[in-house]
C-alpha cells in the first residue's frame, strides 16, 4: 500500500497519468464521434504502398472501432505494468507512461487519417 501511495504521489507520474487520461478520453470520443458506419459499410482500415493496384484495403467498421479499444486497453495496461515497476525503477515506470503518451499521440493521428479517408 506505501508504495501505490508514493507512485500517485510523485508529481511526474501523476501528470503523466492524467495526460494519459485525457488523451485516452480524448482518442476515443473521435473515434466515436466522427466515424459513421451508416455512411458506407466498409471503410478504408490499411494503405498498403507495396501492393500494387489497390494500395487501400477496406474492412469493417469493427476495425476502426478497435482503434478506441487499443487506446483504452494500452493506457490501462500501461499504468498498471508502471505501477508495478515503480518498486524496482522510478525512471523506468515513467518511461513506460511517456512511452503511452506518444502510442495514444500516434493511435489518434492514424485513427483521424482513417476516419478522413471514409
Amino acid at each position: 500500500m506505501d508504495i501505490q501511495k508514493k507512485f500517485l504521489h510523485d508529481r511526474v507520474v501523476l501528470g503523466l497519468v492524467t495526460l494519459i487520461s485525457m488523451l485516452t478520453v480524448i482518442g476515443i470520443s473521435l473515434v466515436l464521434i466522427r466515424f459513421d458506419a451508416s455512411r458506407n459499410p466498409t471503410t478504408t482500415v490499411a494503405y498498403r504502398s507495396n501492393i500494387t493496384g489497390a494500395q487501400y484495403q477496406s474492412g469493417k467498421p469493427i476495425d476502426i472501432y478497435s482503434l478506441a479499444l487499443f487506446m483504452l486497453l494500452s493506457a490501462v495496461v500501461a499504468i498498471a505494468l508502471s505501477n508495478q515497476v515503480y518498486v524496482v525503477r522510478r525512471y523506468l515506470a515513467v518511461f513506460i507512461l511517456a512511452a503511452q503518451v506518444f502510442l495514444i499521440v500516434m493511435a489518434i493521428i492514424v485513427s483521424n487519417a482513417l476516419i478522413s479517408l471514409q
